[in-house]
């Protein structure tokens, strides 16, 4: 059984045995000593005030002997009792804290090949502070309620606390610096020793629980300027969302880092609607801001009740925005621009009952975020853990996303609601001994569970998210653009029939919880009820539907295969058709470059046997008759140049026969210019007779 409920065989490993001993049996607070970071675990050991780690990515698929945790010693161990563990965004400080004392540690580097601390060392020893210890050791009356690290911080080193005095500390954690106190402010009045009169921790009025909202520019940037240029990363701000005990939630306004001593500013109560008489509830424990736009409040109550409410602007007249003091001279609050609009309530069962008319269960519910899927988040309470699913998460972001002309189409709609699934059970609500979840934390990717519960026993489960609902692909508008009809998707249609309203959490009760024999058999009856109605029948109908659309599918497949072999056919006579076409045209073809030629023809012996001339051919005849003109002057004059020639000839020979006869003496100067003139007259000739030859080409051609 503790394999389906351990996927990851946690139980097995060196680190969570010795966990297991160090659990305390007689525990009455859900706690969170589990912190998961990047696939790392980090596990408190209260027995050695350590720091136990494990990389939970690294170790799958080893066994148990082979999985290597490391421990992580403390400079300055706290000495108080530890329920908490935050780690900041960059994994370079672990702030633990309890209600007496907070303390930061130094997170050392990690490197290699399973990327583990120091590159594997067992035994590391870390730095640690111990914040305000003055404050909270030696106070009486001051307890730690609530630690977070600041978003907006540029060094990830900054830590808001909230105290049970109403009072929020920022402390600045300098990495290998020291920890200072940089601002402090009251949200409400503070308390002190209990005394006749009621204090504000009866009455309601002490603050619980904080968060950050969706950050927004300041009211006093102008929105126009910053589309020009980038927004200073001090333009932002990270409104803090603060929840009391009676239901009442403040705003805390202003750059609170900023070390100019700019006081931030306290607006509420938030106004609340629909409003009720009770004010949703006055036993109010715990507050998560999911980072939408625009913001998703879920605020928890100790009866088991969850709030889901949307963060908008309210508005207000000039002469309505005022300030005013309402405990005194000391705190002063102001007109909220914002209000709260609740949506829904959804109601988880805090421990299993028997009997309608068992008392209701009651214990503080703590939230966690699912940092892989924000449409849920998870629960942990004295008695289990549940899922919460929001299908107003994904509904706001298509709102948001969609084009101006149409986001009237996408508005959210309460049509799908939010459910809440019973995951693990700790107690029955006729249980009187409590049994906690001491932590909580999620691996992502794939999602999976990990909770430590009070018997020291891991649980490590694969979290399927049944209720996610894929964006279903608009199709073309039928009647206007502004409406246009989707079909839902099967996938979608099963998943919306697999949900069922209760469901059967895994019992963990731990084996000194002593159970009656007819309350075994109650839980029996009622796994089995639950089976029946909400599993095993859903199941038959998801069945009956699966075999409906197969049927469907098989004759639409019968009849497209049927339809396939008619195309087939179709094919090949239309492939017959189109040879015998393509054989045609090659005839076609051939017999019309036949006639075109023969035309050709045609048309040439018509034009020549026109008994006048055309105007083209009359140009060249006429440049014929030029041609052959000069053909016959050419001719001429190679005929004097040849008769030339020929007289030259019988003279140079008349001069030899003289030279023969008696020798004559002829100077050099007269020799060089008969031998000049004999070279011009032969590049004469030579040239009148390639003049002579081209002319006669041409009038061949």
């Amino acid at each position: 059984m503790e394999s389906s409920t351990d996927t990851l065989r946690l139980n097995d490993t060196k680190l969570f045995k010795l966990i297991k001993e160090t659990v305390p049996g007689d525990g009455t607070e859900t706690l969170n000593i589990i912190e998961i970071r990047d696939n790392v675990l980090y596990v408190w050991n209260s027995n050695d005030s350590c720091i136990l780690t494990l990389n939970v990515g690294a170790a799958r698929g080893k066994t148990g002997d082979e999985i290597v945790y490391q421990t992580l010693l403390l400079t300055d161990p706290p000495t108080y009792e530890v329920t908490n563990l935050q780690i900041n965004e960059t994994t370079t400080q672990l702030a633990i804290w309890g209600n007496c004392g907070i303390a930061v540690v130094e997170l050392p580097k990690r490197w290699g090949k399973d990327a583990l601390f120091q590159g594997g060392k067992e035994v590391i020893s870390c730095r640690s502070h111990s914040l305000d210890e003055r404050l909270f050791h030696c106070s009486v009356v001051t307890e730690v309620r609530r630690v977070r690290w600041h978003p907006a911080s540029t060094k990830d080193c900054h830590l808001l606390v909230l105290t049970s005095q109403n009072t929020f500390n920022l402390y600045e954690c300098e990495p290998n610096g020291g920890q200072s106190l940089i601002k402090t402010w009251t949200v409400g009045p503070a308390f002190s020793s209990p005394a006749k009169i009621p204090s504000p921790a009866s009455l309601g009025e002490t603050a619980v629980d904080f968060d950050f909202a969706t950050p927004t520019l300041r009211p006093e940037i102008d929105r126009k300027d910053t589309q020009s240029k980038d927004v200073d990363w001090n333009d932002i701000d990270w409104p803090i969302l603060v929840l009391k005990g009676n239901g009442n939630v403040y705003t805390v306004h202003g750059n609170i880092l900023n070390g100019k001593g700019e006081k931030p500013v306290v607006t509420g109560p938030l106004s609340i609607y629909p409003r009720t008489h009770d004010n949703y509830g006055v036993d109010s424990c715990s507050i998560m801001c999911l980072q939408t736009t625009p913001p998703l409040v879920v605020v928890a109550t100790n009866t088991g009740k969850v709030y889901h409410s949307i963060l908008l602007q309210e508005k207000f007249e000039d002469d309505e925005k005022t300030s005013w003091s309402q405990y005194g001279s000391t705190f002063s609050l102001h007109t909220p621009e914002d209000a709260l609009y609740v949506y829904e309530c959804v109601e988880m069962e805090l421990g299993l009952g028997f009997w309608d008319i068992e008392k209701k269960y009651s214990c503080p519910v703590h939230l966690h975020v699912d940092r892989g899927n924000s449409s849920r988040y998870f629960c942990s309470h004295n008695a289990g853990i549940h899922v919460v699913n929001l299908p107003m998460v994904s509904q706001l972001a298509d709102f948001i996303q969609a084009p101006d002309d149409d986001s009237n189409l996408f508005l959210p709609s309460l049509s799908t609601q939010s459910s809440s699934q019973y995951l693990v059970c700790t107690k029955t609500k006729s249980s009187l001994k409590a049994a906690p979840v001491l932590g909580f934390g999620l691996l992502q990717e794939p999602c999976i569970m990990i909770a430590l519960l009070h018997t020291g026993t891991v649980i490590s489960l694969s979290v399927v998210d049944l209720y996610y609902l894929p964006t279903p692909m608009p199709l073309e508008p039928v009647t206007s653009p502004s409406k246009k009809i989707t079909k839902e998707a099967f996938d979608t249609y099963i998943k919306s029939l697999l949900r069922h309203n209760v469901s059967q959490p895994i019992l963990k009760f731990g084996s000194t919880t002593e159970s009656m024999p007819q309350e075994v058999l109650q839980l029996l009856l009622r796994a089995t009820e639950v089976f029946r109605s909400e599993h095993f029948a859903r199941h038959n109908k998801v069945r009956t539907e699966i075999a409906k659309r197969v049927r469907t599918l098989r004759a639409l497949k019968t009849h497209q295969l049927k339809e396939l072999e008619l195309l087939a056919e179709q094919k090949k006579k239309l492939q017959e058709v189109a040879e015998r076409l393509a054989e045609r045209y090659e005839d076609m073809k051939d017999q019309q470059e036949e006639l075109a030629r023969r035309a050709e023809e045609v048309l040439w012996l018509a034009n020549q046997r026109q008994p006048s001339m055309s105007v083209a051919e009359k140009e060249e005849a006429n440049e014929f008759k030029k041609i052959s003109s000069k053909t016959k002057e050419l001719i001429q004059q190679l005929e004097k140049l040849k008769y030339k020639e020929k007289y030259q000839s019988e003279q140079l020979a008349n001069c030899h026969k003289l030279e023969a006869n008696k020798n004559i003496i002829i100077s050099t100067a007269r020799e060089d210019t008969i031998k000049t003139n004999l070279k011009e007259i032969s590049a004469k000739i030579s040239n009148l007779m390639s003049t002579v030859k081209s002319l006669e080409e041409e009038v061949l051609s």
